[in-house]
């Protein structure tokens, strides 16, 4: 979940924002995506997976085996949590953006928020974000 200004500040700060917003519309006419506007924020529009973009994204060879959380394609629960979800796409921009200054190695899907750990006896634990790092082992936030 991520507002536009986000998308293209992780994905494509390069272009013009215009060409984010053209794409995040196609992926939306795709059945990818979808978006809210949220109350009292200037129009601010936030972009959320939905199932079928949930369902392509888990195959990709980066997210497979993680469980992305349940919340994660329903609208409603996009507009209860909007405000956690895109502080945390917040600290994953300063991040990647922190990365590039010093051009460091630090990929959009370095980042991964909401993952699914299992514990067993149908108990889990959803950290805000997971995030790889530099070093050997993943880093929970």
């Amino acid at each position: 979940m991520a507002t536009t200004e986000q998308m293209h500040q992780i994905l494509t700060p390069e272009v013009r924002i215009e060409q984010t917003r053209r794409r995040l519309t196609k992926l939306r006419a795709e059945g990818v995506v979808d978006r809210v506007t949220l109350p009292r924020a200037g129009r601010t529009r936030v972009w959320f997976p939905i199932k079928y973009g949930v369902q392509t994204a888990s195959e990709w060879p980066e997210l497979r085996g993680l469980r992305p959380s349940r919340a994660v394609s329903d609208p409603t629960a996009v507009r209860l949590r909007f405000g956690h979800a895109l502080t945390v796409a917040e600290t994953a921009l300063a991040f990647l953006q922190d990365a590039r200054r010093l051009d460091e190695l630090c990929r959009p899907l370095d980042w991964m928020p909401e993952v699914y750990h299992p514990l067993g006896s149908s108990e889990a634990v959803i950290p805000d974000a997971f995030m790889f790092s530099g070093a050997a082992a993943p880093v929970r936030v």
